[in-house]
């Protein structure tokens, strides 16, 4: 079977329109019409309905089925093809959330120095969210990612290996900032300032928001520590952060969270389950693990 044939059929599906498909991969349309015919006697069964008089497009169930399994086969295509590629290099592409970056990498980044592997190091930054897809589609070799649970993925190996709470944090004119404790529920009149989705942040800020049976009020949303630093000096809202952010700065407080059963930031070393790891990818993941103290959770 032509696997070229299923990518036809996906984006038909899509789109419904067999022009749009041709005209999509570069092709003339009959050679959609040939690949689609193809792929109906291979499986003995209709996958189109084509009404030509309403120039329209019907999926049958059986077409349906194939969307499904065909979109499964074509995502771990492109998933070998970028891993043959990072077989044949050196580089080890490690994917960092900007506070794990900050704040765990240092350490990492001096004992992979001291063994001269820092220079085949290639860093993806972004949120844990965003950084755990890219993980399972290949664009990761190795991440350090936080959650607010144990991550527990079939695809995906994560060693767990810190847990810190999370914590609020005020401009130092702020009211609040004399305080040195404080409970989620007192800020359901403050504005906010927070990370976007992508991060693990938003995940806890939620949680807590339920729980409290409040909606907050965002002001602004940002990827970026020191953006949502400088806002919460600025008293444009508070902010809620992980206890391992270093502010180091006069104008904004630290307050402590003291709720019962926070959830908590946890930072783990996670790699695909079934990615074969290159022997430089090998000594990068020791050196994590040496560095940081991993323990494997399956």
């Amino acid at each position: 079977m032509n696997t070229k044939d299923l990518d036809y059929f996906v984006r038909l599906i899509q789109t419904k329109n067999f022009s749009q498909v041709a005209q999509d991969f570069g092709v003339t349309q009959p050679t959609i019409t040939m690949a689609i015919q193809r792929l109906e006697a291979a499986f003995q069964a209709k996958l189109v309905l084509r009404d030509r008089v309403h120039n329209t497009l019907v999926v049958t169930p059986s077409g349906e089925q194939l969307a499904v399994h065909a979109r499964t086969v074509l995502r771990e295509l492109d998933l070998a093809h970028q891993e043959l590629a990072h077989l044949t290099q050196d580089k080890t592409v490690l994917g960092l959330p900007p506070i794990i970056e900050n704040y765990y990498f240092p350490r990492v980044a001096a004992h992979l120095q001291a063994r001269g592997m820092l220079e085949n190091i290639q860093t993806l930054e972004g949120g844990s969210v965003w950084l755990r897809k890219a993980l399972r589609d290949g664009q990761v070799d190795l991440a350090l990612l936080g959650s607010t649970a144990p991550l527990s993925y079939q695809a995906l190996v994560a060693e767990e290996f810190d847990r810190q709470p999370f914590t609020i944090f005020v401009a130092a004119n702020h009211p609040l900032a004399q305080r040195k404790r404080i409970t989620f529920s007192e800020l359901r009149h403050e504005k906010f300032v927070l990370f976007n989705s992508s991060f693990v942040h938003d995940t806890a800020f939620n949680t807590l928001t339920r729980r409290n049976h409040f909606r907050p009020d965002v002001v602004f949303r940002a990827n970026d520590t020191h953006v949502i630093m400088n806002l919460v000096a600025e008293n444009v809202g508070v902010t809620f952060l992980t206890d391992i952010v270093d502010q180091h700065r006069d104008d904004v407080v630290r307050l402590q969270l003291v709720d019962d059963a926070q959830p908590e930031f946890i930072s783990s070393i996670v790699y695909r389950a079934s990615h074969v790891l290159t022997p430089a990818q090998e000594q990068v993941l020791a050196v994590l693990r040496a560095t940081l103290g991993g323990t494997p959770a399956f």
